[in-house]
């Protein structure tokens, strides 16, 4: 668990450590991983994610990493961006928390954040108001459905209206996905101003077996500007 002023005094995560995780005394890039309504922190965990972080680690596909799923409960669910939001666990909570109790590189290049249906939301809104926080953001079938977001909050405006910088984007969904249209318009969107991201459309629904089948993908995308050689890390300070 860690605490939080917002959400609670202790919320629920997961994490995962790569194998060789404290072996040479330095630090790891840190992805966060969203789930999506009506789930929890097992989500990305039930769905394989660790996993596939073993195999494309074993491969060197990806270079040693960690993956943080934390439990977004009712704050995430009913809550749309801002103060007082899950926008704001992440950021003042969670990320601090994991940067002073682990071995997490602490910098915007050593941070990804995902996530899937709801989560996508949450990943998108948060890294394109923050986008100097993160190296990259992926919206997995991302539920761009909020009515209370205001253009100051929706990713569908802020991904135009705010400059997204260096920010590495990954949007995809599958073809018979109910949520397509937002998420399709916003692609369109960005593509019409010139706005650099990856757009996949894939065949598949929004279901548990679609975000299981392309894990692996999600992780060998989100880990591809991260250093392969260990020495290019910092070292890691000692943890309480």
């Amino acid at each position: 668990v860690y605490p939080s002023q917002i959400a609670g005094p202790e919320r629920a995560y997961r994490i995962y450590l790569p194998p060789c995780y404290g072996g040479d005394g330095r630090v790891y890039p840190t992805l966060y991983m969203l789930h999506g309504s009506a789930s929890t922190d097992s989500h990305w965990d039930d769905l394989g994610l660790d996993e596939a972080a073993d195999t494309t680690i074993h491969a060197q596909i990806s270079p040693p990493f960690l993956i943080v799923m934390p439990n977004g409960g009712d704050t995430a669910n009913f809550t749309s961006g801002g103060p007082f939001s899950f926008e704001e666990v992440i950021l003042s909570d969670l990320i601090p928390f994991v940067e002073q109790s682990y071995c997490a590189w602490a910098e915007p290049a050593g941070r990804g954040i995902g996530g899937l249906s709801r989560g996508g939301y949450w990943a998108l809104e948060i890294a394109f108001r923050h986008p100097a926080d993160f190296r990259s953001v992926g919206g997995h079938s991302a539920a761009l459905l909020d009515q209370y977001a205001g253009p100051d909050l929706n990713p569908q405006y802020t991904a135009l209206s705010n400059d997204l910088g260096g920010l590495r984007i990954y949007l995809d969904i599958g073809a018979d996905d109910w949520l397509i249209n937002p998420l399709q318009q916003l692609h369109e969107d960005m593509a019409a101003a010139g706005i650099s991201h990856t757009w996949l459309l894939n065949p598949g629904r929004h279901e548990d077996a679609y975000w299981a089948e392309h894990a692996a993908d999600y992780l060998a995308w989100y880990s591809q500007p991260w250093p392969p050689d260990r020495h290019a890390y910092p070292f890691c300070s000692p943890r309480p």
